[in-house]
């Protein structure tokens, strides 16, 4: 990445009028266009958040501009949501949480038979294990997918 590059990611507001002006530029890349308008986002959100707290001199926040064109460049330019390893976002998350929920509802569904078998027919304890299985399974599994 050139010193310049560099430069408009530190400070794109010496560089950029506006967040579009970001898209329109030739020269830049589209990961570097990303890039730059993340970094602009996050100038953006503090100067939101200290305005919220009475910190600043009145200055307008461009967050709302730099999230929109956040989302055009990212629309037009699908291969943007690979992570800065360059290997593309996993999946595992997903479907240890979807995994997750099934096991736990399952679990929840023999714990309410054991119930039944113990304090006597009943479909309303079948009913509740499993909807608690499968709410613990979901945490469970969506705490592990997200480890991964």
């Amino acid at each position: 990445m050139s010193t310049h590059v560099e430069d408009l990611i530190a400070h794109p507001q010496r560089y950029f009028e506006r967040p579009d002006d970001v898209l329109a530029d030739p020269r830049l890349t589209a990961n570097d266009k990303l890039k730059v308008l993340e970094s602009w986002k996050l100038d953006a959100a503090r100067l939101a958040e200290s305005t919220a707290e009475n910190m600043t001199g009145g200055e307008e926040s461009d967050l709302r501009d730099v999230s929109k064109a956040l989302l055009e460049l990212k629309s037009v330019e699908p291969t943007l949501a690979i992570k800065r390893t360059g290997e593309p976002r996993s999946r595992k998350g997903v479907a240890s949480l979807a995994g997750g929920m099934v096991i736990g509802a399952v679990l929840g569904a023999g714990a309410g038979l054991v119930a039944i078998a113990i304090t006597g027919p009943s479909l309303a304890i079948v009913a509740q294990t499993t909807v608690v299985g499968l709410i613990l399974g979901g945490v469970v599994g969506g705490v592990r997918g997200a480890a991964v």
